[in-house]
């Protein structure tokens, strides 16, 4: 009767750090406006207005002017950039992202079925 309080426990623990690997994004070296026009994937834009940086889901040019499709909080709409004010942009990187969200989980559930492997003996 006493294992089953031991591994809701651990359970709940097992659990609560799965949610904090949720939303690990991961973003390369920086890049120019046009490029990022170019890439049309989520990007990272840190400007001199802001300390936090804008997440956008894409940048598009419109007349000459560059719009910021948010990638969070949509119902804000769309941003225009002020060139002169965009002091770095960083591309989102895929594959890294992947591998940083799902190496940890592996390697707690390869530990997890170790320890529970181990107690049964």
């Amino acid at each position: 009767m006493r294992t089953m309080p031991k591994f809701f426990k651990r359970l709940a623990c097992f659990l609560s750090f799965l949610l904090l690997l949720q939303g690990c994004t991961a973003y390369k070296g920086s890049i120019t406006l046009q490029n990022a026009v170019q890439l049309q994937k989520k990007v990272k834009v840190t400007t001199t207005d802001s300390e936090k940086p804008y997440e956008f889901a894409y940048i598009e040019e419109r007349d000459g002017k560059y719009i910021g499709q948010p990638a969070r909080y949509k119902q804000y709409g769309e941003v225009e950039l002020d060139e002169a004010k965009i002091t770095q942009i960083k591309e989102h990187d895929k594959t890294v992202s992947t591998i940083v969200t799902f190496t940890p989980i592996a390697i707690i559930i390869a530990a997890g079925i170790i320890l529970f492997t181990n107690e049964s003996e």
